[in-house]
């Protein structure tokens, strides 16, 4: 006997030390009770943990050293009313329960009992500093070790105190544990919420009355959040706006879902800002708002740039209208002189020339070709100003009988020339039709001029991705020059080699730009260039 006393102290002691090495592990811990109870007291060991109110109790732990023993209990591991634990009950109340199999009929005892085929169990409660944690029960069932008595009760208590203990620190531990972790995430989000730029609020569901605000709101208001806590919109902005703020949170927390405010004016301290709003409910487990979340970005400085761009686009949009209007009517106007100069000149050379010198013959010549490049330069102008006022309407544009039409005015005019024009078919473009005919007849005349001195003149029109081109084999030009070929009077030849006004590529350029398209052109000296434009969508 006084050997087993001793062992059981030398168990106790290991057991002990085992538990004290899972305090951090509550789940872990309470397996580590029954697997070295069960180690210590043979054969199977039962922790079980009762309710705060011990109106309930239920297995948590269970070990044998055979698992197929372990798995055909997990079915008892369950929550039961203390009337249907006798046993344990009155360990609870009366302290430890030493008995043999044949003093139990029926119920759940009864079951696990003949289950394991037990010969006899200890029960005895677990407690620690006056707390109630639950009951450990020892089934021997076993035929090889000595049915239980009082020293293994005794072993048994004085584990089950040791393990009630255990408990209760992993607990605690658990709790400190969850409320350090609680208050680092707790942390965390202040200061996520709090270096956010934008203003943060959150408003209770009932009263719409502020809880939380950010430092950016504050600074964006103009008023401390002891200032703004537990009051609601009415105690700072004009009823209109109040009206407004708590119809939007209203209408974000009846239908549960975000509300985006794209604009809204509020007064602040500062003036009147505009905010870019969000709301979205904070709801329950059941699903009722609770709480209202608001992010409110300030947008006020970019209505005013945008603002102040719209007016500087309108003042340029008049500005460039009054100057085309400008040009526009000292085009026109030029015109009457012009013709009197022309009609004049080209009177005195059919009527009079006899009467003058060589010279006198040469100048009069001279100023009457001057006269005219001056109507086609008028004439090219008023084409630009036409282009640049005219109402833009798109359509579907078929590209090819465009270019063919346009091919077939060149080849009319010009039947001292043999061209080869070759059109890609099926060439489809959303565009204004008499803009994009006049671009193709500037494109085409440049090409057509371009290869005025190529005895085998090519001219090809189609489409490469997403670029509509016009491409010929003529003179060509120097890469160096391309940012210059779309100016107004701006030539790379003197007009004596290839005669024009330098208005075609400029009056192409403005249409492409109204279709918010892009044009640009690649040459080579020589071996001719290639003309390419976007046609973009309509805004």
């Amino acid at each position: 006997m006084e050997n087993r006393a001793r062992r059981g102290l030398q168990l106790v002691s290991t057991v002990v030390r085992t538990f004290s090495q899972q305090t951090s592990n509550y789940e872990a811990l309470l397996q580590t009770i029954a697997r070295a109870i069960a180690e210590a007291l043979p054969d199977t060991c039962f922790v079980s943990l009762c309710s705060e109110d011990c109106a309930t109790i239920g297995p948590v732990a269970i070990h044998d050293t055979d698992d197929k023993v372990v798995a055909s209990l997990e079915r008892f591991r369950k929550l039961y009313p203390m009337s249907e634990a006798p046993f344990a009950a009155q360990a609870i109340d009366q302290g430890p329960v030493l008995q043999s199999v044949a003093d139990v009929r029926g119920g759940v005892l009864g079951e696990i009992l003949t289950t394991l085929g037990g010969r006899g169990f200890v029960i005895v409660p677990m407690r620690a500093a006056g707390q109630l944690y639950g009951v450990i029960s020892i089934i021997r069932r076993r035929a090889e070790h000595e049915p239980l008595d009082a020293l293994d009760v005794e072993i048994l208590e004085d584990l089950a105190g040791h393990a009630a203990l255990a408990i209760s620190n992993a607990r605690m531990f658990a709790k400190l544990s969850n409320e350090a972790r609680l208050r680092e995430a707790t942390q965390f989000l202040d200061a996520i919420v709090e270096n956010i730029p934008d203003m943060v609020f959150v408003k209770e569901a009932d009263r719409l009355t502020f809880v939380r605000f950010n430092r950016a709101g504050e600074q964006l208001l103009g008023v401390g959040r002891e200032g703004l806590i537990g009051k609601n919109d009415y105690d700072f902005f004009p009823q209109s706006e109040a009206d407004f703020f708590t119809q939007k949170d209203r209408e974000t927390l009846r239908n549960k879902q975000l509300v985006d405010i794209p604009e809204e004016p509020i007064h602040t301290a500062a003036g009147t800002r505009w905010l870019h709003t969000k709301k979205v409910p904070l709801v329950d487990d059941a699903g009722t708002p609770r709480y209202l979340l608001g992010i409110s970005h300030d947008i006020t400085e970019r209505k005013r740039a945008d603002a102040a761009l719209r007016l500087a686009k309108e003042t340029l949009e008049n500005a460039n209208k009054e100057l085309e209007g400008f040009a526009y009517s000292i085009a026109h106007d030029l015109r009457a002189p012009l013709r009197a100069i022309l009609g004049y000149s080209t009177a005195v050379l059919e009527d009079a020339s006899a009467a003058l010198d060589t010279q006198s013959q040469d100048y009069l010549r001279r100023m009457h070709e001057a006269a005219k490049r001056m109507a086609m330069l008028i004439d090219d102008l008023l084409g630009l100003a036409r282009v640049s006022q005219a109402d833009l309407v798109r359509s579907r544009v078929d590209l090819t009988a465009t270019a063919l039409s346009v091919a077939a005015g060149f080849e009319a005019a010009h039947k001292d020339r043999a061209v080869e024009v070759v059109i890609q078919p099926e060439l489809v473009a959303e565009a204004d039709p008499h803009l994009i005919a006049t671009a193709l007849e500037n494109l085409l005349d440049n090409a057509w001029k371009f290869t005025a001195k190529k005895p085998s003149a090519k001219i090809e029109i189609g489409k490469q991705d997403n670029a509509f081109f016009v491409r010929d084999n003529g003179a060509g030009f120097d890469m160096k020059y391309a940012d210059q070929l779309f100016g107004v009077f701006r030539r790379l030849h003197q007009h004596e080699e290839f005669p024009g006004t330098g208005i075609g590529l400029a009056t192409v350029a403005r249409i492409i730009h109204r279709h918010h398209g892009r044009v640009w052109a690649e040459g080579k000296v020589g071996e001719g260039a290639t003309f390419y434009f976007t046609l973009g969508e309509s805004i």
